[in-house]
């Protein structure tokens, strides 16, 4: 599965656009907060025993008598890390709400690859997280690509407590895309402890029409299945059930656009139904996740 030529073509000039995330590894495009050998001078500061000679001011000596170092500014690569849930509740019902989600991982690595940013994917699983390798230039997409199309359904997984313990293994400061349909329970100890740490999460939410609005669903008695527990549960589904069901959806939604709001980062859902062309060059770009 590789995504579309046409819409590649369209975001080979996009970058991803984190709010606080900082670019803090290897050689990139992005101006970072450190100081080294670049090209842009932003400051002069006294010399120190050590310092390379090669930066000193000499207009500067020959106007004070002092020896200064003109620094510059260091471009780095921002880490980007790719989360992606394929748990048992994006891959019950059909392929749907898996394979959008690899689709919209690609893209947004794609973006972040064009960029000069640094990547890597990580797909939670029953037996812990499984890292792919890192990744960085456009000439790497398709391997990227390939990589996670290749990647089976995870089984039954805990995504939150993923997003808990991957502290651990980020670069400092870095962007974190977590895409999943977010069904989990109480998801704030992990956004707070990523928070705490400096990083910055962009939550992407793969849902079907049918979760978003189930009009048109069959009523009457039905036994649905938990995906994750494997639990059975009869139902009686009417028009109240519904009705309450799509209340208890926007409040849910409500509240999770609040938890991200309230630290200034993006929580985005997208419809597997969704035109995957006008997500990325048109309601991403308004919403400030791509440029």
């Amino acid at each position: 599965m590789r995504p579309p030529s046409a819409l590649l073509e369209r975001l080979t000039t996009s970058r991803l656009l984190p709010a606080f995330a900082q670019p803090s590894v290897g050689t990139g495009e992005r101006r970072s907060r450190r100081k080294g050998p670049g090209m842009e001078f932003i400051d002069h500061r006294p010399y120190q025993t050590g310092d390379d000679t090669r930066h000193l001011d000499p207009h500067l000596y020959a106007r004070t008598g002092e020896f200064v170092v003109r620094e510059y500014s260091l471009n780095q690569q921002l880490p980007v890390t790719i989360v992606l849930d394929l748990s048992r509740s994006m891959t019950a019902d059909g392929a749907e709400k898996s394979e959008r989600a690899k689709l919209v991982a690609q893209l947004l690595g794609f973006a972040a690859l064009a960029g000069g940013d640094r990547i890597q994917v990580v797909v939670p699983g029953e037996k812990g997280k499984k890292f792919s390798p890192r990744w960085h230039g456009a000439a790497r997409a398709d391997l990227m690509f390939d990589w996670i199309a290749k990647q089976p359904g995870a089984g039954r997984s805990d995504f939150h407590e993923a997003l808990r313990t991957l502290r651990r293994d980020l670069p400092s400061h870095g962007l974190v895309i977590a895409i999943s349909d977010w069904w989990d329970g109480d998801i704030s100890p992990a956004l707070d402890i990523l928070f705490s740490a400096g990083h910055e999460v962009l939550a992407v939410q793969i849902l079907t029409p049918r979760e978003i609005d189930p009009a048109g669903i069959e009523t009457g008695i039905v036994t649905i299945e938990d995906a994750e527990t494997g639990e059975e549960l009869e139902l009686a589904i009417d028009a109240g059930l519904l009705s309450r069901y799509r209340k208890l959806f926007a409040a849910r939604q409500e509240e999770m656009r609040g938890l991200f709001n309230s630290k200034h980062w993006h929580f985005v859902t997208v419809s597997t139904d969704d035109d995957i062309s006008r997500l990325f060059t048109r309601t991403l770009r308004a919403q400030g996740v791509l440029s």
